[in-house]
Formats: C-alpha cells, sequence, structure tokens
C-alpha cells in the first residue's frame, strides 16, 4: 500500500474501483486496446492498467481525461451543491429567525 490509498477509507477505495471498472466497460464497449486508449488519453499504458484497476495514484486528471475522451464527462458528478447535504443544512442553520428591513440612513448635517 501507498500513502495515497492508506489515506482512502475503505468505502472510497471501493468507489475508486467502480469507476476504474466503468472506464474499463467503456474502453471495451468502443473497441479498444489499452495502447490505444492510452494513446487517446495522453498517458502510458500502464497509467491505464492502472487507472482501470481504481489505483489511487493515478492522477485525477487522467481520470478526467478519460471521461471526456469516452464521452462521458456528462456523467459526472462531483461534490455538486445540490448534492452536499450537510452544506445545505448548516446554511438553513445559518438563516436568520427574522428579517428586518434595512433602515435608510439619514445625514442631517
Amino acid at each position: 500500500m501507498n500513502k495515497t490509498s492508506d489515506a482512502l477509507s475503505s468505502a472510497m477505495q471501493e468507489r475508486l474501483q467502480r469507476i476504474g471498472r466503468n472506464l474499463r466497460l467503456a474502453r471495451k464497449r468502443r473497441r479498444k486496446t489499452i495502447e490505444q486508449a492510452a494513446e487517446m488519453i495522453g498517458t502510458s499504458a500502464s497509467s491505464v492498467r492502472r487507472m482501470e484497476a481504481g489505483d489511487p495514484g493515478v492522477k485525477f486528471s487522467t481520470f478526467l481525461v478519460a471521461l471526456e475522451v469516452y464521452q462521458l464527462e456528462d456523467a459526472l458528478r462531483f461534490a455538486e451543491p445540490e448534492d452536499d447535504v450537510i452544506g445545505q443544512t448548516l446554511d438553513r442553520q445559518r438563516l436568520p429567525a427574522r428579517v428586518r428591513e434595512k433602515k435608510d440612513k439619514k445625514y442631517d448635517f
């Protein structure tokens, strides 16, 4: 194990492996070899193999370029504000109990 994989929870490691499996399936559906995919993505064949295995040491940009090459970038949902339930809850807690109309500042001089 390396530092990157040690820092990830087991749930996140499983998600990364699932993404890798999905990218492998996308490559195979397009009838591309690992070498062809590597050329299209602009990386090495070993990086494609590691990416498809869900290796967290692969650069994030490699995953993003692969999604773009396979035309799957629209399927990517990553940290969308409407999916941030905790952030939305915190925002609601910060709302004032009542809103007062601001008084106009009158300068009397």
